[in-house]
C-alpha cells in the first residue's frame, strides 16, 4: 500500500514543479473567477427534485464556455507536440455505467506520473508494479497496471479507468483508448512541430480535408492541425448526412480535441480529513450485503452537498469529515443455518426476511452470541481505524476527531462497545433475587438457610473477582483504539434497551450515568416521529422530559436558524392527566384550553368561550377513562402538527409551582418534521430507512461535526 511519498508522487511533484514554474508568470495577476479548474465540491450538480448527487460534471457556466475554448497552463501551446502530463485527464467508470467520471487533478497527475514510470522508467524492473495510488479523497486506490480502482475501507465491485487524450467538444467524454491510441499516432507523424491553427473560413462549399482516418463506426477529418471532427457511420447518420447534403448544407459531425478543458494541477485536491466519521448499520445486513456502503455513499454526497450549497466560503478551509461504513454483520456465522433448518416452509420468504433481519435483535439479546456481535464489530472498528491511519499519517498528529453515526441496533451495540457495559451484573442481580426467594421460603429450615449463606458467600466472591478483572483490565486495554467524539444514534431503540436494563431518572439532569462524557462527549439520539423502532432518551435522565417536546431538526434551507442550544424547551402541557382535569379553574370552570397550554389570550374574555374540538372534548360530563384518554391523544396529535413558528416561545406546564425546573446538561432528542402531505400510516413502512437521504439529517451532521459554522451562523442573527 502506498502513501503520498511514492516515487510516483515524487514524480508527480516534478511535474507540479514545471507547472508552476509555467504558470508563475500568468498565476500573479489571474483572479479567483480565472482558475483553471474548478472547485472539487462544485463539481457536483444539485437537483432538489431527483436527488442525483452522485453525478459529477463540471459547473455549465465553465462547461459552455470551455467546449469552445480550452484553458492553458502559461505558455500556451503554440506547435503540435507531445501532450503534457497536465493534459492528460484520467477517468473512471464502473460497468455498465455510461459516462466516464473524471479524476479530480492530483489524483490524475500522479496516476499519469506512475504511468509514464511504469511504461518508460522500469526497464531494470527498480519500480513495484503492484504498488497503488490512493485517490478520490483516500477512499480508493487505483492499480495502474490492471487499470483498475478499488475501494479501500469496504468490498465493491472494481472500477475500470482510462487515460483520456482525445475529447468530444460540449460533453468532454473520452474517446475509447483502443481509438485515441491511434488517432493520437496518426496526429503526431503527420503534423508534429506544425503550427497549431485552425482552417480559415470559406464561403463556398465544406473546408478543405488535409488528413484523414476511418475506423469500423466512424471517420475522422483533420481541417487544420488544431481542427479536428468525428463523423458516425451508422445507417442512420449516413441517412443524415446525405439529406444535408442535398439540401446543400455543410458536413456536420462532432468536434474533438486534443487534451482536456482543464489542466490538471496539484493544487486540485480535497483538504485533509480533520473528522473520521464511522457509519455503523443496524439490522437487515445480512439481506443486503452492501446496503451499509450505499447508504455511507448516500450520506457522504448529501453532506457534502450541504457543505458546498449552505457554505461555500468553508469550502476553502483545510478541514473536511470522512465517512467510512462499517460491516459488523456480514463476517458472522452465529448459529450456521440451525434457524434455517427449523423455519417452516409455509411463507418461507416472510420467514427468511425475518431470519435476515429482525433475528439480529435475539442473537444481540442472547448471551450465547451477544459478545461475538460486540467483538465483531470492536475489530472491524479497530482494523478499519488502524488502516485509515496508516494511510493518512497526519491525521492523529493533528488530533483528528471520531465520531460514530449508528443506525438502529447498530446504536445499541456501538452505545455497549463505547461505555463497556457487560451483562455480567445483570446476572449478579438475578442471583440475588433467586436467593433471597429461596431463602424466604427456607424459613424454619436451618439446613437450607446454611447453604443459602454459603452460596450468597460464593456469588460475593465472584461478583468482587468480576470487579477485579475488570478493573485490570480496564487499565491495561481500552475499549477502542480512539476516543468518541459524538455519537449520532439514528432511530434506534437504545433507550429501550436501557430501561429494561434498569436504568432509571437520576433527576441531576447529568447524562453520566447513561453515558459519561470522558467516553463520549455528546449523544445526539435523531429520529422520525412515525419511526416505529426509535424511541426518546431524555426522559431517561429526568423524568418530566417525558412532557417536553423534542427539538426538531432545522430545515437546512430556513432562514436564520436559532442554533439548537438556544432554543427554548416547550412542553406538552396535555400530557400529565386528562385535559378537563389539567384546565380546570379553582372555582370550578373548566376554561378552554386553546392548544393545550392552559393561558388565557391577552384581551379576550375568559367568559366568553369559543367552540374547539378540544374544548368540545374537555367539557363533556361523565367522561370515563377511555374518553379521557382519547382527548388527550386528540390534543396530542394536533399539537404535534402545528408548525414550531406558531408555538408560544416558552410555553409554561399548566401547574408551574408542581414542575422540575431542573434541566438538561445538553439536550440529546431530535426529531425530524413530518411533511404536509405525509401519511403517517406509510411513514411507519418508509421511515426507519429515511434517514441516509435526508437533506436535514446531512445538515444536522454537518454543523456538528463542524461546530464553528453553527457559530458562524448564529453570528448574523
Amino acid at each position: 500500500m502506498m502513501d503520498f511519498n511514492s516515487p510516483a508522487d515524487i514524480a508527480s511533484s516534478e511535474v507540479e514543479g514545471m507547472t508552476m514554474s509555467r504558470s508563475s508568470t500568468s498565476s500573479s495577476n489571474a483572479s479567483n473567477s480565472e482558475q483553471i479548474y474548478p472547485s472539487l465540491e462544485n463539481l457536483y450538480k444539485s437537483s432538489e427534485d431527483d436527488d442525483e448527487f452522485d453525478t459529477i460534471a463540471l459547473d455549465e457556466t465553465q462547461s459552455n464556455s470551455l467546449g469552445r475554448k480550452k484553458r492553458y497552463l502559461y505558455p500556451k501551446k503554440e506547435f503540435v507536440e507531445e501532450l503534457r502530463p497536465e493534459e492528460i485527464r484520467w477517468f473512471h467508470r464502473y460497468d455498465g455505467g455510461k459516462k466516464w467520471i473524471a479524476f479530480i487533478g492530483y489524483d490524475s497527475l500522479r496516476i499519469e506520473c506512475r504511468y509514464r514510470a511504469l511504461n518508460l522508467s522500469n526497464e531494470n524492473g527498480d519500480l513495484d508494479e503492484n504498488e497503488k495510488i490512493l485517490v478520490r479523497g483516500g477512499l480508493y486506490e487505483v492499480d495502474v497496471k490492471e487499470k483498475k480502482c478499488l475501494p479501500v475501507y469496504w468490498s465493491e465491485e472494481p472500477s475500470v479507468i482510462l487515460r483520456g487524450l482525445w475529447f468530444e467538444e460540449g460533453t468532454w467524454q473520452p474517446l475509447e483508448e483502443s481509438f485515441t491510441a491511434e488517432i493520437e499516432a496518426e496526429h503526431l507523424s503527420k503534423f508534429k512541430d506544425k503550427r497549431l491553427e485552425e482552417a480559415p473560413e470559406s464561403q463556398k462549399g465544406p473546408k478543405p480535408v488535409i488528413h484523414n482516418i476511418r475506423f469500423k463506426d466512424f471517420h475522422v477529418d483533420w481541417n487544420a492541425t488544431n481542427e479536428i471532427y468525428k463523423y458516425n457511420e451508422s445507417a442512420s447518420s449516413k441517412l443524415i448526412r446525405n439529406v444535408r447534403q442535398s439540401l446543400g448544407w455543410q458536413k456536420s459531425g462532432t468536434r474533438i480535441h486534443r487534451g482536456y478543458c482543464y489542466e490538471a494541477v496539484m493544487d486540485d485536491k480535497p483538504p485533509d480529513i480533520c473528522h473520521l466519521v464511522f457509519v455503523i448499520h443496524g439490522i437487515g445486513q445480512k439481506m443486503d450485503t452492501g446496503s451499509i456502503v450505499r447508504c455511507t455513499k448516500e450520506l457522504r454526497d448529501r453532506v457534502r452537498y450541504m457543505r458546498s450549497k449552505m457554505f461555500p466560503e468553508f469550502d476553502g478551509t483545510s478541514q473536511r469529515a470522512e465517512f467510512l461504513p462499517v460491516q459488523w454483520r456480514s463476517s458472522l456465522k452465529l448459529d450456521g443455518d440451525t434457524v434455517e433448518s427449523v423455519t417452516p416452509h409455509k411463507m418461507k420468504g416472510v420467514r427468511s426476511v425475518l431470519n435476515s433481519s429482525a433475528m439480529d435483535v435475539l442473537y444481540y439479546t442472547s448471551p450465547l452470541y451477544r459478545s461475538e456481535i460486540t467483538n465483531s464489530l470492536k475489530t472491524e472498528l479497530s482494523r478499519l481505524y488502524q488502516m485509515f491511519c496508516s494511510r493518512h499519517p497526519y491525521f492523529e498528529p493533528s488530533n483528528g476527531k471520531v465520531s460514530i453515526v449508528a443506525h438502529s441496533l447498530g446504536a445499541v451495540i456501538s452505545f455497549d462497545i463505547i461505555t463497556g457495559w457487560n451483562p455480567v451484573h445483570l446476572y449478579d442481580q438475578l442471583m440475588k433475587s433467586l436467593l433471597a426467594e429461596e431463602e424466604e421460603n427456607a424459613k424454619g429450615n436451618n439446613e437450607v438457610l446454611q447453604d443459602v449463606d454459603v452460596a450468597k458467600q460464593k456469588v460475593k466472591d465472584l461478583e468482587e473477582m468480576m470487579k477485579s478483572i475488570r478493573a485490570r483490565q480496564g487499565k491495561t486495554t481500552k475499549s477502542l483504539p480512539f476516543s468518541v467524539e459524538n455519537l449520532f444514534s439514528i432511530g434506534s431503540p437504545l433507550a429501550v434497551f436501557l430501561a429494561l436494563r434498569g436504568v432509571r431518572p437520576q433527576g441531576s439532569g447529568s447524562s453520566s450515568h447513561i453515558i459519561p462524557c470522558t467516553l463520549c462527549k455528546h449523544l445526539f439520539n435523531i429520529f422520525h416521529p412515525s419511526d416505529p423502532v426509535a424511541y426518546r432518551l431524555e426522559p431517561l435522565i429526568l423524568k418530566h422530559y417525558s412532557t417536553i417536546m423534542p427539538l426538531q431538526i432545522h430545515h437546512f434551507s430556513a432562514p436564520k436558524k436559532l442554533p439548537y442550544s438556544k432554543i427554548p424547551s416547550r412542553a406538552y402541557a396535555a400530557f400529565t392527566g386528562a385535559i378537563d382535569e389539567l384546565t380546570k379553574d379553582k372555582s370550578g370552570k373548566d376554561e378552554d384550553s386553546g392548544e393545550g397550554s392552559g393561558r388565557e389570550e391577552g384581551g379576550i374574555d375568559p367568559s366568553v368561550k369559543k367552540f374547539s374540538l378540544s374544548g368540545w372534548f374537555n367539557n363533556r360530563k361523565k367522561k370515563d377513562t377511555a374518553e379521557k384518554l382519547s382527548a388527550e391523544l386528540q390534543m396530542l396529535n394536533k399539537m404535534g402538527k402545528v408548525s414550531e413558528t406558531q408555538i408560544p416561545r416558552e410555553l409554561a406546564y399548566p401547574d408551574t409551582d408542581q414542575m422540575d425546573k431542573t434541566e438538561l446538561e445538553y439536550r440529546m432528542d431530535f426529531q425530524l418534521k413530518e411533511q404536509r402531505m405525509e401519511n403517517s400510516y406509510l411513514s411507519v413502512l418508509t421511515s426507519h430507512t429515511s434517514y441516509w437521504t435526508n437533506k436535514d439529517v446531512a445538515y444536522f451532521l454537518l454543523t456538528h461535526l463542524h461546530p464553528e459554522l453553527e457559530e458562524e451562523e448564529d453570528k448574523t442573527l
